[in-house]
């Protein structure tokens, strides 16, 4: 594994620091890097200056980019807190470790190896189906986040794909597709595509309440449903039916205050 790279003093480098040099030494602009890598300009400033933190989808691209032999991905994954041994976060009483969380959980930093409550650790193919299940509902988040804004058409398409790029989806699809079995593939590249189309949709200008938006939220909805299901499978559990938690489909129909009044009971 590529180690990270130090400064002159020893100090084992930032990533932004890292990637400003390599980025410099290439005699690229951080517009010239900001199209090669699809991150925007501000984003990458902020990353070199310290005031974003980056992340592993980011270092990767960069990587490529910039050849730098894997040396900004080494920072990223170092710069990863490690994974607590089960029960580490907790005190007798039951309660958290104050400051436990300052790293944020997997929700808000999709792409990086769920925490999960196990002392034993998880195959790689289930760890990557549970961190891909992550990574698709972190980014339907962003993407919603996009499409309830009220920006102009031509800043909907860049923040529509940068909701996907900075949730890490492409690399935890890489992850799943290499390591998971074939059902938990199926059924994850199912709603990877679903997903696909609901940034599509926001790109062409689909607003959070617009049919646009929820004839591609649902079906996507439905699938990611199936996903959990056939990670379910894979854990061994008894299947989960929709009437089990109240609701008459996956598709979420029924709790959507824009088409609910649709679906009959």
């Amino acid at each position: 594994m590529t180690e990270p790279p130090h400064d002159g003093t020893g100090r084992p480098e930032s990533l932004g620091e890292c990637l400003r040099r390599h980025r410099q030494a290439a005699k690229l602009s951080l517009a010239d890097l900001a199209k090669r890598v699809n991150y925007s300009r501000g984003y990458l400033s902020k990353v070199e200056t310290g005031r974003a933190p980056g992340n592993l989808a980011l270092a990767l691209r960069c990587d490529q980019a910039l050849a730098t032999g894997g040396v900004l991905a080494a920072l990223a994954r170092h710069a990863s807190p490690a994974v607590p041994p089960a029960g580490a976060d907790r005190l007798p009483s039951g309660r958290t470790r104050p400051g436990h969380a300052e790293g944020g959980t997997a929700r808000d930093r999709p792409g990086v190896e769920a925490v999960l409550p196990t002392s034993v650790p998880l195959p790689p193919g289930l760890a990557s189906g549970v961190a891909f299940m992550l990574a698709l509902d972190a980014t339907h988040g962003a993407l919603r986040r996009v499409a309830s804004a009220d920006l102009p058409p031509e800043h909907r398409y860049d923040a529509a794909n940068r909701a996907v790029h900075d949730a890490a989806l492409y690399v935890a699809r890489e992850q799943l597709l290499v390591s998971a079995t074939v059902p938990v593939v199926t059924a994850g590249e199912a709603a990877f595509l679903r997903l696909v189309a609901i940034r599509d949709a926001i790109r062409t200008g689909a607003v959070l309440s617009g049919p646009e938006y929820h004839a591609a939220y649902h079906p996507f909805a439905e699938s990611l449903w199936t996903f959990r299901m056939a990670l379910r499978q894979e854990f061994g559990q008894e299947p989960v039916t929709p009437a089990l938690l109240d609701r008459i489909d996956w598709s979420d129909r029924e709790r959507c205050a824009d088409c609910g009044a649709a679906v009959s009971h």
